[in-house]
């Protein structure tokens, strides 16, 4: 039996081996018919690894192109989301840097090229910033209710994020509303990083991001409108020409006694250096105790001369 089978598969071998690999050569033309090897690319996301740590990335965000060579059916298998297209970060220092772009894709495709193959980051420190916390206080006080302090529970708050982004912030508020109120209240403000255009700066967190706040509020007190006075110092041999103060007058409140005597609102002292023909200033107000203001500051503007011998 075992002879017989030996002489079957030795007899004619030579075309048998032909006629297998003309099978097989056929069988190929016909896969590379119904799948043929094409050209195609996938838009993927551009990501970061071995960022170093402490750092942010900042980086035009653009869609990157990975162009791959693979049979047609793997293209109707494979979507975007199994390509990567990334940047090795790692050893990079604070600053701008050039990186290269590379890609991960399915196993079975060819490369062709990534696009672009390279970018601009910027590798950003986190960094922690003390600022003053401001409150403004919107809205109004029920019938003859006055507000008289406003108490909060810390004047700095932390900044942390990037080094760009906490630059950026010009000041830190917070939103106290009255809403009516005629007896004293407290209540937790939100507390938001914003830039010169009052625009909050995303990425950026204040600590603490809630600041607690104590509003005392009186009954009947008596209000009226004063002007604002600068004391300014001037340095040796100059003379104040011109002083222009925004806002120029004040409202206060108070009790009779207290209040009757108030004329004026001065300011906190401004020296001008010697030299400066004209200096411009945010200042805050010295209210007398017992007496409240419906503003906290002024900007004041003083242009100097030089005095005449």
């Amino acid at each position: 039996m075992i002879a017989r089978i030996n002489n079957v598969i030795r007899h004619n071998i030579l075309e048998k081996i032909i006629a297998i690999i003309a099978a097989t050569a056929l069988w190929v033309v016909v896969m590379e018919d119904q799948n043929p090897v094409i050209e195609g690319s996938y838009s993927v996301p551009l990501s970061f690894v071995n960022v170093p740590e402490g750092f942010k990335v900042l980086h035009a965000s653009q869609p990157i192109k990975i162009q791959l060579r693979g049979p047609r059916s793997y293209f109707v298998n494979y979507e975007d989301k199994d390509c990567r297209a990334y940047s090795n970060l790692a050893g990079l220092e604070e600053g701008d840097h050039e990186v290269k772009i590379e890609a991960s894709f399915p196993p079975g495709f060819e490369l062709i090229a990534v696009t672009p193959d390279q970018t601009q980051i910027k590798l950003d420190a986190y960094i922690e910033k003390q600022m003053p916390a401001d409150l403004i206080v919107t809205g109004a006080a029920g019938a003859n209710a006055t507000v008289t302090k406003v108490s909060q529970s810390a004047d700095t708050v932390t900044l942390i994020g990037s080094r760009t982004a906490v630059e950026s912030v010009t000041r830190v508020i917070g939103y106290v509303g009255l809403s009516g109120n005629k007896a004293d209240f407290s209540l937790q403000v939100p507390m938001t990083p914003v830039n010169d255009d009052g625009r909050a700066v995303p990425d950026v967190r204040s600590v603490p991001s809630l600041m607690n706040v104590d509003v005392s509020i009186e009954l009947d007190l008596i209000r009226k409108t004063v002007p604002i006075e600068a004391d300014i110092i001037a340095a040796e041999g100059f003379e104040i020409e011109q002083v222009t103060i925004d806002p120029a007058q004040v409202e206060v409140a108070g009790k009779d006694t207290v209040l009757n005597p108030v004329d004026n609102i001065q300011t906190e002292s401004i020296t001008v250096p010697l030299g400066d023909k004209s200096v411009k200033q945010t200042v805050g107000l010295l209210v007398p105790e017992g007496v409240t203001a419906n503003i906290k500051e002024v900007t004041v503007e003083v242009k100097m001369k030089e005095k005449k011998q």
